[in-house]
């Protein structure tokens, strides 16, 4: 096969650069944006995938030989402003594909990996049967994620398509977190719920986590069903507090966690995210209204990190590195797909009750 160009930066080269704080992904490679080829916005609407992750434009470059193994690149232009890098083959090398793993292990470490599955590349058997043809399900991989500041690196192995091996390079956009005070409410305005009524009630059931240290009883989660249900879905709430007594009036730290014993609706889902954003407007990460990508992931009941709200004493969301500032709670939407499903929690609800709701 005839390579119009190969990249004389190796992995290792590379990798450093990135983690030097070098985020110019083309120049480390000495390539221009200029020598891709800009693809139509029809081929774009012909890859799903693509739309339900806000991919507004697409750039091509094949033929090229890159650390030894990928001979395609694309770059990915995501609609928040993201610009991602994917270096792609089709290979069976099972001592290429480990290569390039090891590199990528020696220059960043061990990285993050789905703890649910062995998917790590550190799982040699598994790469070994799939390089192979031997999978456990038609969808099986191997992947890993490491993070530097500002890029994102996944590496992944498949078997659909099988023997595909790609290195994901994405260069995130820095949001810009509005801090400014939030004055539409709380979300207690939004909860049916006397919670302090309730607290007195004896609970379903509880679970203590005891100190390894010494013996003593570190905090409770309280369990009880919820008639009626808040938001019209989460009939379950966990109410979590330090020590072994409970605190009826919440002066001690104590965390709301509401869940559903059955499956809501993608429906449901997208009005209770809508009202919480309509109420605290941006998020943590200056994320505010849900985007294409969210949808699909929760529509597929996908792992969703969601959206989360950590305020300081002013209701502004709170800015960590600044040391005038004190937390006071924090609301966090989210999916676990492994399990509690569409899940709301409340952190610190006794310090939201002291700061901000009125007795």
């Amino acid at each position: 096969m005839f390579f119009n160009k190969k990249i004389k930066t190796t992995l290792t080269e590379f990798l450093t650069e990135l983690k030097s704080g070098n985020e110019n992904v083309l120049k480390i490679l000495g390539l221009s944006e200029s020598s891709f080829r800009t693809e139509s916005y029809e081929q774009i609407l012909e890859n799903p995938a693509d739309i339900a992750s806000g991919v507004i434009g697409v750039k091509t470059k094949f033929n090229i030989k890159a650390f030894g193994v990928f001979n395609n690149i694309l770059l990915k232009e995501h609609d928040n402003g993201d610009l991602k890098h994917i270096f792609y083959t089709t290979t069976r090398d099972y001592e290429k594909i480990d290569s390039v793993a090891e590199i990528i292990y020696s220059v960043l470490g061990t990285g993050y990996f789905d703890a649910e599955l062995p998917t790590s590349f550190k799982d040699k058997q598994k790469l070994s049967n799939l390089t192979k043809g031997i999978s456990e399900s038609t969808d099986d991989e191997i992947m890993n994620l490491w993070m530097i500041d500002n890029i994102t690196i996944l590496l992944q192995y498949k078997s659909n398509p099988m023997y595909e091996f790609s290195l994901f390079v994405t260069k995130n956009t820095e949001k810009q977190v509005d801090r400014t005070s939030r004055r539409s409410g709380y979300i207690t305005e939004l909860l049916k719920t006397d919670f302090s009524a309730l607290f007195l009630e004896q609970e379903n059931s509880r679970t203590e986590n005891v100190d390894d240290d010494n013996g003593n009883i570190s905090y409770v989660r309280y369990y009880y069903e919820l008639n009626p249900s808040e938001f019209g879905v989460f009939n379950t709430l966990e109410i979590q507090q330090g020590g072994k007594e409970k605190d009826h009036s919440f002066q001690k730290g104590t965390n709301l966690t509401f869940t559903s014993s059955e499956d809501i609706s993608l429906v449901n889902m997208v009005e209770i995210s809508e009202k919480l954003i309509k109420m605290y407007g941006a998020d943590n990460g200056g994320t505010e209204e849900l985007e294409i990508h969210d949808l699909d992931m929760l529509e597929n009941r996908q792992n969703w990190t969601g959206r989360s709200w950590g305020f300081n004493e002013v209701h502004g969301i709170y800015d960590v590195d600044n040391p005038n500032e004190q937390p006071s709670y924090s609301v966090w939407l989210s999916y676990d797909e492994y399990d509690s499903g569409f899940t709301l929690t409340i952190l610190s609800y006794n310090q939201l009750k002291e700061y901000f709701v009125a007795e």
